[in-house]
């Protein structure tokens, strides 16, 4: 029998701070709060973001480092995002200099100078709409949307490299099995927030984070949010409860139960 859908109870933007490395702002309309967490890996993994085997979805992003260290400290971001279904055997790559799509007979291949449509040729539904230097939205099924944003660097940069953001919208619709450091979200955990009080800096508080039966300490951030949707350019503000140590307590596991040998892989249990 066919799965049973349901859909995400949360939206998700993967951006990148100034200080580099993965950004996930997880928003949870159920606590009307968003909560954000890193993921500190190295360049080269592979993570795991959504992984749903009961609709044969795969979304998972690769990372690659800045040019050189800044302040002692190499920074990482997303180089490529993949996204696999499984049953069409439809592989879509988004990289930061092409976008390619292959389902076993034919493969196409463009440069974030096109602006294009493209659908599989399998009996399922898996379209490719790429805006020139802009985005990537790939659908599944009329079900399941992951968006690719592009954000370009000034190419004489010391540090800086061209780097992929993400975003995930709260009506996908996933079968139970989700999982991903994104895909888990789709069940909306229960989030309470208490003792909210001015922390070492004045413009970030801190406060008592509960959530999985973890006790968490957090703090208040403000992330200048980047994406399609709003001015590209300006971006808009985003206040969220951060969760420290590449989120431990608020993911599943630790992060590197996510590291994944391909980027077609499914997650296995975590």
């Amino acid at each position: 029998p066919a799965p049973e859908l349901r859909a995400s109870a949360s939206t998700v933007f993967v951006c990148h701070p100034v200080d580099g490395d993965p950004h996930f702002i997880i928003r949870l309309p159920g606590s009307n709060m968003d909560v954000c967490f890193n993921i500190d890996s190295k360049p080269g993994h592979i993570l795991s973001l959504v992984s749903d085997m009961g609709t044969g979805v795969v979304v998972n992003g690769q990372l690659i480092s800045s040019k050189q260290p800044h302040k002692n400290r190499v920074s990482s971001y997303f180089g490529i995002i993949s996204v696999y279904h499984q049953p069409a055997g439809v592989s879509v790559k988004v990289g930061t200099d092409r976008i390619s799509m292959a389902d076993g007979r034919s493969s196409h291949s463009f440069t974030w100078g096109a602006t294009a449509d493209i659908s599989s040729a399998s009996c399922y539904s898996v379209t490719i709409s790429i805006v020139k230097n802009s985005h990537v939205t790939v659908t599944i099924d009329n079900s399941i949307r992951v968006t690719v944003l592009l954000h370009r660097v000034w190419r004489k940069h010391p540090v800086n490299v061209d780097f992929l953001g993400l975003y995930i919208p709260s009506n996908n619709q996933y079968s139970p099995l989700v999982h991903g450091l994104i895909g888990q979200f789709s069940r909306e955990p229960e989030v309470s927030v208490y003792d909210v009080h001015e922390g070492p800096d004045p413009l970030k508080e801190e406060a008592t984070m509960e959530v999985k039966g973890h006790t968490l300490r957090v703090t208040r951030y403000f992330l200048l949010l980047k994406d399609f949707r709003h001015d590209r350019k300006r971006g808009s503000n985003v206040y969220c409860w951060f969760v420290h140590n590449s989120g431990k307590g608020f993911i599943d596991g630790r992060y590197g139960d996510y590291i994944m040998p391909d980027l077609n892989s499914f997650l296995q249990t975590v």
